[in-house]
Formats: structure tokens, C-alpha cells, sequence
């Protein structure tokens, strides 16, 4: 090989060892942050892992659709698109024919989440893995709603007589005439029910029981002296008294959905006159509907739902057409999961021993 012909072979291997060199430092050099003059190479950046690759392409959210499915979704339309513009994936609402088709739409996967009475709830927990987020609040006003935050998640069933009957305690019930409102009601009949039996009376042996047919009936009964007592819950009698239906001795704080003491409710009797309707007893907190998913979801995923549930609570168009709004009251109420608010109800079905299918409907 001649001189000239090998100079210019080492040229071009010292030249192509050059490039290699310079390739390979390139790809190992660290991203360059800030701007960059003109004609500089600038390195890939490393890919940002997406927070909601695990999340569902789509969100499925089931209502029961009573007798008007229509009607039922178009009074959640509101909060189908908040969800999907928060969550910002489509958001489709679904009907069933009964709770407990929901809850089998849930447990097959082909709803997310749902929003079904609190004891189809505990069923839908047994059965399709179901856990609540947030317990619902409805406006106190169905005709012109507004957003309450003073409202509660739930309410209490009491248990009344008129002063004068021969009642003062819930012992005073054995042997005597008692008016529930219907077999089906969780405040007329479950609930009161279940606050007898831990009392020690067996209101199918110890008592003489009636169905009223509702809850304004049933105090009439116990006002009329047809009865000597029978049980509504707290709402029913406060909105008695505001409609002059009821000659009741209230609590003398005048606030209702309070947790009252035996002690408590015992000096209030003493301090009513004869005739008055007076509240003797009163059962554990009775939790409202829950907005609940599918438990499997993403933490992330589950987490973003319950915030877009909770955000403005005083928007007025979803007030308008749904009437209600989302809170979490588990600090409140020192619980360390939303679905411990709903034992009170697993106690009532452990108690009288209920086919929580046949309540789910």
C-alpha cells in the first residue's frame, strides 16, 4: 500500500472513530436544562409515567330506575357531566330494574359505581365488593333546594306517647298498643324495631302492634289516644309542629338530628304537660344513601371521584335537577371508613334476622 493510501485510510478510521465517539458521548450526556442556542442537539427526555394509565377508559355509574328511567337519569345528568369533566373521561349513567339489578351490573362489572338504598348497599358490599364514598344530603326544600351544610347524613327514628297515657319509659311499653308505620319502612318499623329488642322487649310478643301507613298517621294514632304510643322519625314530627298537625312538647334546644340520652329524654317527659306528644326513645343514627364503587378500582382513580363529589356543594344547577349533595361525616363521627357509618343497618338485619335480597328489591 502506497504512503498516500494509508495516510488516508487512518484518516478515515481516526475520522469515523471520531463520530462513534461523539455519538456515544451524546447519548450518555445528561439533559441539558434551560435554552439552547441555535443549531444545538437537544437529548430525549425520559417519558412521565401517566397517573391515570390504571384508571378505567370508561366510568359506569348505576341508579335504580323506579318507575321512570328517563326521568331518573335526567335528574342525575347534571352530575354525570361534572363527573366526566373532573375526571376528564366519558361518564355514563345506567338504570336497573331494582337494586339488586344495579348490584349484579356492579358485581359483573359492567357498572363502576352506584347509588342504592343504605341496605341494598350492605348487600352490594357481600356481593359485589362495593365500597361507599361519600353518603348523600338532600335538601331539606325539594321544591326551591339550597345547600345546607348544617344538614346531616342521616337522621333518627323516635319513639313517641302522649303524656297521660301511661307511658313514661320504653320498659312502660310491655303489654301495651304500639303503632309502626309500614313493614318495609326503615324509620316506621326497622329501625324502631331493632331499638326495642336492644331494649329488652320483643315487640312480635311484649307489645300489641299496628301498621299506620305512614309516618304522619302513625302519630295521629298516638295524638287520638288509638294508640298509646308508636314511632315516626324526628323530621316528621318537626315538620308536624310547623304545620300545626301535632301538639308536640319538642326539645327544648329546639334542634333536631342530635343524639339525645335516655337521662335526657326522661327529664323532658317530666317537663311536659298532659296531652302532649313527647318523645320517649330514640334508635342509632339512620345513614342516608351512599355513592359507592367498585373496591377494586385504582386508590388514585377512587380518590378522584370522592373530591368531584365533594367540590362546590352549592353549584345550583346540580341542586336543581338532583337535589342533594356529597359529604364524608367518618371524621365527624370518629369512624375510621365511611362504611362503618352503615352498621347500624348490618344490626338491624343481624336482629330480625332480614333477607337483605328481599329489602334490595
Amino acid at each position: 500500500m502506497s504512503k498516500s493510501v494509508s495516510t488516508i485510510a487512518i484518516t478515515l478510521i481516526a475520522t469515523a472513530a471520531l463520530t462513534i465517539a461523539a455519538g456515544c458521548s451524546t447519548a450518555a450526556a445528561p439533559p441539558v436544562s434551560g435554552g439552547s442556542s441555535s443549531g444545538s442537539t437537544t437529548s430525549a427526555q425520559p417519558a412521565t409515567p401517566d397517573p391515570k394509565a390504571d384508571w378505567p377508559k370508561e366510568f359506569i355509574v348505576g341508579y335504580f330506575g323506579g318507575d321512570d328511567p328517563s326521568a331518573q337519569l335526567e335528574k342525575q345528568e347534571a352530575w354525570r357531566a361534572h363527573l366526566e369533566k373532573e375526571l376528564g373521561i366519558p361518564v355514563k349513567a345506567i338504570t336497573g330494574t331494582s337494586y339488586t339489578a344495579v348490584i349484579e351490573a356492579m358485581a359483573a362489572k359492567k357498572a363502576d359505581a352506584m347509588e342504592v338504598g343504605p341496605f341494598s348497599y350492605i348487600l352490594a358490599v357481600q356481593e359485589a365488593k362495593a365500597e361507599a364514598l361519600v353518603a348523600t344530603v338532600s335538601a331539606t326544600d325539594q321544591k326551591k333546594p339550597k345547600y345546607d351544610p348544617a344538614q346531616l347524613p342521616y337522621y333518627y327514628s323516635v319513639i313517641i306517647t302522649k303524656k297521660g297515657s301511661g307511658v313514661r319509659t320504653i320498659a312502660d311499653l310491655k303489654g301495651k298498643g304500639f303503632s309502626f308505620v309500614d313493614p318495609a319502612s326503615t324509620s316506621g318499623h326497622l329501625m324502631p324495631k331493632t331499638y326495642l329488642v336492644k331494649m329488652g322487649l320483643d315487640p312480635d310478643k311484649d307489645m300489641t302492634t299496628v301498621f299506620a301507613g305512614s309516618h304522619p298517621t302513625s302519630v295521629i294514632a298516638v295524638a287520638n289516644g288509638k294508640t298509646p304510643a308508636g314511632a315516626t322519625y324526628e323530621g316528621n314530627l318537626n315538620l308536624m309542629i310547623a304545620q300545626e298537625q301535632a301538639d308536640v312538647f319538642w326539645y327544648p334546644d329546639g334542634q333536631f338530628n342530635k343524639k339525645r340520652t335516655e337521662e335526657e329524654l326522661l327529664k323532658i317527659y317530666d317537663q311536659a304537660t298532659d296531652g302532649k306528644i313527647v318523645i320517649i326513645g330514640q334508635t342509632d343514627p339512620i345513614p342516608n344513601t351512599p355513592f359507592a364503587v367498585r373496591s377494586d378500582l385504582p386508590a388514585s382513580f377512587k380518590a378522584a371521584v370522592k373530591a368531584a363529589l365533594m367540590s362546590d356543594p352549592a353549584n345550583a344547577e346540580r341542586l336543581s335537577t338532583s337535589k342533594k349533595w356529597y359529604v364524608d361525616p367518618s371524621k365527624e363521627l370518629g369512624l375510621s371508613t365511611l362504611d362503618q357509618f352503615y352498621n347500624p343497618l348490618r344490626d338491624v338485619a343481624k336482629l330480625l334476622n332480614l333477607d337483605l335480597k328481599e329489602l334490595g328489591g
